[in-house]
């Protein structure tokens, strides 16, 4: 059973022409020291307010080290995107090659808030098992025109040229800004529309969404250093209490590690700070390292382009290249943060185990307290067998003599109307009878709940002092020994799924192509959910029956005697087997999805196509997986 939806509908294409290259330096005119305001900016870049410098932790990428890097990315001109996909949160993966069986070069494009980066790689990342419609259609098979960075800022521009299946060619632009918490890697297409990028992102500044109009990242108040006023620059250097606060502020481009090297350099030689400023802006010393890697504390901090002066040798690493100085810099970062959150779900974990503890020992006392009430339940029910005639048939209540008590009384009993008095009474006296075994047993269970939870206040103060990795991995096994969390569940390969009750009908046609029917809706969930990205997924039109997956043999397209094979299975076994000819559907499995609380079978697929066959089984084949 499935439910069909309409395909999702990208718009945007506009014309056939490309997007203008980014602009020289001279067309960003920045808000100079005298406060002159910015001009629109050109292109694709567009305009925008001054954006604030905002803070975070982390790893920033500087605008000299794209430079370097971009030196790098240049011979990639001309390469085709064989392969893109997501990794990881919000990071792209592009493999770029040239014709005439070059090697295959992996670009990483990271729009994390914590961990953006650009850098060409040679690690393997776990792909995500559904690949963006705008990446597939406009992305892969596309080759690269251009690769530029913009002047005076951490944003690069990748020109791209594809012709889709019908012969006509379309341009679009991959707008990469390495900007702090707002990076992010977005594809626009040649009238400016969104085709597509790794984080939305809302506000009145800017509003950035698949089919809105591109705008761009408000430019700084700063100036690159040809344009800044040297009077007013050595005066802002002379008054501030740290030169290197004052380098930041007033050049475009620049970050703290190279403000400090730059303010060396200038003491070093015995030169002006604004001239030795301008020649490293203009001449930039790559040729004094491929790529460093700071490291002033013994923990490694931020990749940079030329080599430390002011640090002495132990304090950074070289590098063969640049990216390599960012890949690993990033590795570092990324299993801090990996600690910091195994760190953080173990705390969470205890934090909430300890409430959950504490709601239980709160619940246990007030059953006590009603337990330990039993000779008052114990009254109730002799009072009322003690004086049935009192009581009205079907009263909820009645005001009886309290007969144990030295001065005049009288008790309120509550009752059950449905009962007769001599029940009601005999309930009473069970009532009280339980309540008076209960109690030891509610006792232990309070103390024990209290040492449960100082043991788990105890493992909480632990806990906030563990700082390794094995010694965080440690406690999570201590935790489960405990019994305070499960552990984890061993995954199964996506197209291999556990064996255990999993046996669909499996089939092979003539050309090798492996076929596998679901034989009810528990197995035809779980086919379609481990079923590989790149397989065929069939269904009956219209008709209740078994999913079937066509099952990639290599990366070759099925063959037309293929689907006709697959198609014939779906209409055979499905309700419409005894019909001459059945309509199936099938699209490939990436396009089929179970909404959310479905039950067992139903599913929703889009970009279908439909074949019309005569239901038959083909032959079967014992495979040995």
């Amino acid at each position: 059973m499935y439910r069909q939806t309409s395909p999702v509908r990208i718009d945007g294409l506009g014309q056939r022409h490309g997007l203008q290259d980014l602009p020289e330096r001279d067309s960003y005119p920045r808000r100079s020291s005298q406060g002159q305001q910015h001009t629109a900016r050109a292109a694709v870049f567009g305009s925008g307010r001054p954006r604030r410098r905002r803070t975070r932790r982390g790893v920033n990428l500087s605008h000299l080290t794209l430079r370097r890097l971009l030196l790098d990315l240049k011979p990639l001109e001309g390469s085709l995107i064989q392969d893109a996909s997501l990794a990881q949160p919000n990071t792209l993966i592009l493999d770029l090659a040239k014709t005439g069986g070059a090697p295959v070069t992996r670009l990483l494009v990271s729009g994390s808030r914590s961990q953006s980066r650009i850098c060409i790689t040679e690690f393997g990342f776990p792909s995500s098992p559904d690949r963006p419609p705008w990446v597939e259609r406009y992305l892969l098979k596309a080759r690269i025109l251009s690769i530029s960075l913009q002047p005076d800022d951490r944003i690069l521009a990748v020109k791209m040229d594809k012709q889709d299946r019908v012969g006509s060619r379309y341009t679009s632009t991959l707008v990469i800004e390495m900007i702090a918490q707002d990076s992010n890697a977005i594809l626009v297409d040649p009238s400016g529309k969104i085709q597509g990028l790794l984080r939305t992102h809302t506000s009145e500044r800017r509003k950035l969404h698949p089919g809105a109009t591109f705008s761009a990242a408000p430019p700084q108040d700063r100036a690159l250093p040809e344009s800044i006023d040297a009077t007013r620059f050595r005066s802002s250097v002379s008054a501030a209490e740290d030169p290197v606060d004052a380098v930041i502020s007033l050049c475009a481009g620049m970050d703290r590690n190279l403000a400090r090297e730059l303010v060396y350099r200038a003491e070093q030689l015995n030169s002006d700070l604004l001239t030795t400023i301008r020649d490293i802006y203009t001449e930039p010393p790559f040729d004094e390292s491929p790529g460093c890697i700071l490291s002033p504390a013994g923990r490694r901090t931020a990749p940079v382009a030329y080599k430390p002066l002011h640090l002495s040798d132990e304090r950074f690493e070289a590098t063969e290249t640049i990216s390599v100085a960012i890949e690993r810099t990033f590795e570092d970062g990324l299993k801090g943060i990996e600690k910091r959150g195994k760190k953080k779900d173990l705390l969470r974990t205890v934090t909430r185990a300890v409430k959950t503890a504490i709601t239980k020992r709160e619940r246990i006392a007030c059953d006590l307290e009603k337990a330990r009430d039993a000779d008052t339940l114990e009254k109730k029910g002799s009072l009322i067998l003690a004086n049935p005639q009192a009581i009205e048939p079907r009263a909820s209540s009645v005001d009886l003599k309290d007969l144990f008590s030295d001065t005049p009384a009288t008790v309120t009993i509550k009752l059950n109307p449905n009962q007769s008095p001599a029940e009601n009474g005999e309930g009473y006296l069970k009532r009280a009878a339980k309540a008076r075994k209960s109690v030891p047993v509610l006792e232990r269970r309070l103390r024990q709940t209290g040492e449960t939870i100082a043991e788990l206040e105890s493992l909480s103060q632990e806990l906030e002092g563990l700082e390794g990795e094995s010694a965080i991995d440690a406690f999570r096994t201590q935790l489960v020994d405990r019994g305070l969390i499960r552990a984890p569940r061993p995954k199964t390969r996506p197209g291999n799924p556990d064996s255990s009750g999993f046996h669909p009908r499996r089939y092979r046609t003539s050309d090798g192509w492996e076929i596998w029917v679901g034989r009810n809706n528990s197995e035809n969930d779980r086919i379609t959910k481990t079923a590989p990205r790149n397989a065929i997924w069939f269904h009956t039109h219209g008709c209740p029956g078994s999913h079937v997956l066509l099952r990639p043999r290599d990366q070759r397209e099925p063959s037309a005697e293929a689907l006709n094979d697959a198609a014939s299975l779906a209409a055979y076994w499905s309700k419409a087997r005894g019909s001459k000819t059945v309509p199936v559907n099938y699209t490939e499995a990436r396009y089929v999805q179970k909404p959310k609380g479905a039950p067992p079978g139903l599913v929703t697929i889009r970009n279908e196509k439909t074949l019309f066959v005569r239901p038959h089984e083909i032959d079967r084949w014992n495979l040995e997986e």
